[in-house]
């Protein structure tokens, strides 16, 4: 099946080869005719040189070279040079991936910089650690501030949330094997210090849908240090009021926020998903990635540094958003609307690559801090990761989109600029 052209002169091209070709041929009988006409003027110049010796007669000027005779191949090659050249063009990426200025690259750098520098000084580990036993690292200022919030100077939930968890006692909060002794299955590693690690009601990104269902049904979904995955009856919960079948939703909102500021807090979103990860070998102890992250949470790794390592992803969208808002060039409104729409895509492209770059050099510099640390785990800034992650898949769905529309108005506005050179 012969290739489908972009733009199909042949039948333009077949005329004019048919006109040019019948010129070229008059012309050709004339070119012939000329050098006839020269041949006979030499033979009379000779004679007359004969005649009178002193006769000397002005050169003519003919032309040395025949008339070009433009054949069928000659149109061939020059339609598939045009077809080469428009082919090329427009199916060219140029500036659908619009570039950065070295002002763009400095200042985004500069961003994660700054935030990488919050991160080792402010944000820190959850609490003060004597790592590997040997090893003295200080815990962030920012996370033992927050620790103080919602207590006394006893350590004791204050006023408000004591009556929340007085008044919102739910089946997912059994802290010991004693609340499901008839339970044939062994759940590795539940204690009063890791159930709400493990129990999935507790989970402050997904916890809704599982803590409304185990209020329900009286009972507690969790993962046990093992990655088994276990519902469990609680007797005490069989039979749940009307009230709190209509009102889990609120139950479980209340209860959540009576285990915020404990001891042990609630664990970091999805954060209890980590169970499921019973592989690697890290450390001394070859340790699983489910049981650092049991480990990270037994050590302050809860919502509350959550939180506190959240500051890190967002100085960078803060700043960089700042940024990309003061040097966003204003639209001139008499531009056409697509070139308008263009130029809008344009710019958010900029931003997407604009915070891609600032997440990675915060990523990096979270490397860093995690190396400064000697490997401690607890360094590991989760939310700074997951900003980096969605940043990461951004930019490919900003690759790989559908370039078709931009294609259009970009080789339209080439065409206007070609016609605008050649015309003005």
């Amino acid at each position: 099946m012969p290739k489908k052209r972009i733009i199909d002169f042949s039948e333009e091209l077949n005329d004019m080869q048919t006109s040019i070709s019948d010129l070229s041929s008059t012309m050709e009988r004339l070119d012939n005719n000329a050098e006839e006409q020269s041949d006979l003027l030499k033979e009379l110049e000779r004679r007359l040189s004969d005649i009178d010796p002193s006769f000397i007669a002005e050169p003519a000027k003919f032309s040395e070279h025949p008339f070009k005779v433009y054949s069928s191949q000659y149109f061939l090659e020059q339609s598939e040079e045009i077809e080469e050249r428009i082919t090329q063009e427009v199916h060219s990426n140029f500036q659908l991936l619009p570039p950065m200025t070295k002002l763009d690259y400095i200042v985004a750098t500069i961003i994660g910089a700054i935030a990488a520098l919050v991160d080792i000084l402010l944000v820190k580990i959850p609490k003060d650690v004597t790592y590997l036993g040997k090893y003295t690292q200080e815990g962030g200022s920012l996370t033992t501030w927050l620790r103080t919030l919602g207590v006394n100077e006893d350590g004791k939930l204050n006023g408000f949330l004591s009556n929340l968890e007085k008044n919102s006692k739910v089946s997912f909060d059994a802290s010991t094997k004693n609340a499901f002794t008839e339970y044939d299955r062994e759940v590795s590693g539940f204690s009063p210090k890791t159930h709400r690690f493990m129990s999935l009601g507790h989970d402050p990104l997904f916890g809704l849908l599982f803590g409304v269902l185990d209020i329900v049904n009286g009972r507690i979904s969790l993962i046990d240090s093992k990655g088994a995955i276990h519902l469990i009856p609680i007797e005490k919960y069989q039979n749940p009021t009307f009230e709190n079948m209509i009102f889990a939703p609120f139950l479980w909102i209340s209860h959540i926020l009576s285990d915020v500021c404990t001891k042990m807090g609630v664990p970091a979103p999805g954060w209890g998903l980590t169970q499921l990860l019973q592989f690697g070998e890290f450390g001394e102890k070859d340790r699983t990635v489910a049981d650092l992250a049991r480990y990270m949470y037994l050590e302050g790794y809860d919502l509350r540094h959550f939180i506190s390592m959240g500051t890190v992803p967002g100085i960078v969208e803060l700043c960089t958003r700042i940024y990309y808002k003061l040097t966003l060039e204003k639209s001139d409104p008499f531009t056409l609307t697509y070139s308008k729409d263009l130029k809008e895509i344009h710019n958010k492209i900029r931003l997407q690559k604009l915070l891609f770059t600032a997440h990675t050099t915060a990523t990096g510099g979270n490397a860093l801090k995690i190396v400064m640390n000697q490997g401690n785990p607890l360094a590991f800034n989760y939310p700074q990761l997951i900003a980096f992650t969605k940043q990461s898949i951004q930019m490919s769905v900003i690759s790989t989109r559908d370039k078709t529309t931009e294609k259009i108005i970009r080789n339209r506005e080439q065409i206007n600029r070609e016609w605008g050179n050649n015309y003005i």
